[in-house]
């Protein structure tokens, strides 16, 4: 019970910190979400494929991107080929760094 206790007060800590981060920064993640689907725009994503691009950035899995979508995981598949072939990125690596390379610069 002490150990699910700890569990649980340190869940309740890092939302509470991501709830924190997500507010001081929300001016700056919308923007981010403004240019990220300006990028998706340019690069004539379907609203399918759209969402599945947005998906992979949050980092979840094809499985898990097929269950909340109700779609299969081949399907996902097939959306995310899309994606990396119309934006003429490699894969989810090169996805993510195409958006967020430079958000990690030196100071």
């Amino acid at each position: 019970r002490g150990e699910a206790a700890a569990l649980e007060s340190s869940l309740a800590a890092q939302r509470a910190e991501a709830e924190r981060w997500r507010s001081e920064a929300k001016d700056l993640l919308d923007g981010l979400g403004d240019a990220i689907d300006r990028q998706f725009e340019r690069w004539a994503l379907s609203p399918a494929e759209r969402e599945i691009g947005l998906l992979l950035l949050k980092g979840l899995s094809l499985h898990e991107i097929a269950d909340l979508r109700g779609v299969s995981e081949r399907t996902v598949r097939q959306h995310a080929i899309a994606v990396y072939r119309k934006s003429g990125l490699a894969g989810r690596a090169e996805l993510a760094a195409f958006f967020l390379e430079d958000l990690l610069l030196p100071q």
